[in-house]
């Protein structure tokens, strides 16, 4: 595993950027790089640099930010070896793509929500097909698998039946329609993804998820810094008893919720599958997603 960072900073009022930022760091095209963009006569000028952490030109950069009173954007995340990720017991499934679909209960998709938090909606649990809005279809066309904006995870049928003829563990599925202009709910040739099994709270030590709108249930509003990796840690006790396709307990994401169902923005649990899923997609050329493998300790 190795852990990478990235700046983003306006830097139109810093005079020669590249002299005065980046060549006293030693950073060249091969870690950063200067765009000037004008639009409508307005000129904007923005840096972007990405490199390891431990390259030894990330202090001196970082020390020109400093030193021209700059607070760029930053993000780190961890970058696997493929022996890593099909050696971790699970993997984080992340769909790292921008073309999700709009999808859930303010187009229609119920929920029971008798042992949901009234506070939140975390724990409430889907009765009816996914059903998403007809104008993204075409972000669907040509892909194999995609995802809602709320992490609901979409596979097209013949996709859809390769993970059930795998004989996966802990997967289910769900019809997939969509919602058209005109109110009518046209039947698609897709299913959602769901799990049976929703895991054991994760460990404290687990790092880059935080609660950023805590609710007294403790189970939402879980978010991720960006300037914080993404590193999901649990008890080996509480992974003993792992399906290939999990849920984690707590649930991530904006919170919008009333009440009323139909009008309702509900957080989400991120999903936990085994390699065996991450191959299988790879296997049928499905592109768009993340994968991080969790961390197991003993207590």
């Amino acid at each position: 595993m190795k852990t990478k960072v990235r700046f983003f900073d306006n830097v139109t009022d810093v005079p020669d950027p590249r002299k005065s930022i980046l060549e006293p760091a030693g950073c060249g095209p091969d870690v950063a790089e200067v765009d000037e963009i004008v639009i409508q006569g307005t000129r904007s000028v923005y840096l972007r640099a990405a490199m390891y952490v431990d390259d030894p030109r990330l202090p001196i950069l970082q020390g020109r930010f400093q030193a021209l009173g700059l607070e760029p954007l930053e993000s780190r995340w961890d970058e696997f070896t493929e022996a890593e990720l099909d050696a971790a017991p699970l993997l984080v499934m992340l769909y790292d793509n921008n073309d999700q679909v709009f999808g859930g209960p303010r187009l229609g998709t119920t929920y029971d929500m008798s042992e949901a938090c009234p506070r939140c909606g975390a724990g409430a649990r889907q009765t009816s097909a996914m059903i998403i809005d007809g104008e993204d279809l075409p972000k669907l066309e040509g892909r194999r698998a995609a995802a809602t904006y709320y992490d609901d995870m979409l596979v097209d049928e013949k996709m859809a039946e390769q993970l059930a003829s795998a004989g996966l563990s802990g997967l289910s599925f769900r019809g997939v329609c969509a919602r058209m202009e005109d109110g009518r709910r046209v039947e698609l040739p897709w299913q959602q993804v769901c799990a049976t099994r929703t895991l054991p709270r994760m460990s404290p030590r687990s790092t880059g998820i935080e609660p950023y709108k805590p609710c007294a249930c403790g189970r939402s509003s879980f978010t991720n810094p960006s300037e914080v990796p993404l590193r999901l840690t649990y008890r080996a006790k509480d992974v003993a008893d792992i399906r290939d396709v999990n849920v984690t307990w707590e649930w991530c994401g904006e919170v919008k919720f009333n009440g009323d169902v139909s009008k309702a923005v509900f957080p989400c649990p991120l999903f936990l599958v085994t390699p065996k899923v991450r191959r299988i997609y790879l296997g049928a050329g499905v592109t768009g997603f993340k994968w991080l493998p969790i961390r197991v300790v003993e207590d």
